[in-house]
């Protein structure tokens, strides 16, 4: 049975493990912040561990058996917390089966039109955060996705746009069901290994 781990209690994370419990995919597992609280919808079916997210000791419990990773993680210092998630999968030598990561339409300078970062104050360095994470990824060198909607909004899924890398992205918005949607079908089935891809 696979084992499934969400790191970040956001609203696209839960939805994801939401999804994932509501399909008995297998085990999930939710690792998130302490500030952030979790629905007992989730709570009841998952495994949940908390801490702070750029230790890397946090990560070590959730990481056991090398789960299939979905860091749903926003906002600022995501880098940080990557650097710790590899970190405690280096020294334990884990050898992780597949990574999706959410990052953000823009880290490419691909974007057509003003795109907007909720909660972001400043967008050059929340980009460039982005950026060295993606890079950690990719220096994992196990298989990864990397996911770059344009500015989330919770509204009804409807069928996805998705541009590969290198392609224009045009500015505006996506359904986070319609990225959850993306999200647990890489989770199940794989594909789009070692791509960037932008939603819309």
């Amino acid at each position: 049975m696979t084992t499934y781990l969400i790191v970040g209690a956001t609203p696209l994370g839960q939805l994801v493990a939401q999804q994932l419990i509501d399909l008995q995919a297998g085990t999930v597992r939710i690792l998130h912040d302490t500030a952030d609280d979790l629905p007992a919808s989730i709570t009841a079916k998952a495994t949940v561990f908390s801490g702070d997210l750029t230790k890397e000791a946090t990560y070590d419990d959730a990481l056991k058996d090398a789960p299939v990773i979905f860091s749903a993680l926003e906002g600022m210092d995501v880098d940080l917390a990557f650097e710790a998630l590899f970190d405690a999968q280096y020294h334990h030598q884990l050898k992780l089966t597949r990574f999706i990561m959410l990052s953000t339409a823009g880290v490419d300078q691909e974007v057509s039109g003003e795109l907007t970062y909720p909660g972001i104050d400043d967008s050059k360095e929340y980009l460039n955060q982005q950026r060295y994470a993606a890079k950690l990824v990719d220096e994992a060198e196990f298989p990864y996705t990397i996911l770059r909607p344009v500015t989330l909004v919770a509204t009804a899924a409807s069928e996805p746009q998705i541009i590969k890398e290198g392609n224009a992205v045009p500015a505006g918005t996506v359904s986070q069901m319609t990225v959850a949607q993306v999200v647990v079908d890489l989770l199940q089935n794989g594909g789009a290994d070692y791509q960037s891809l932008a939603i819309c």
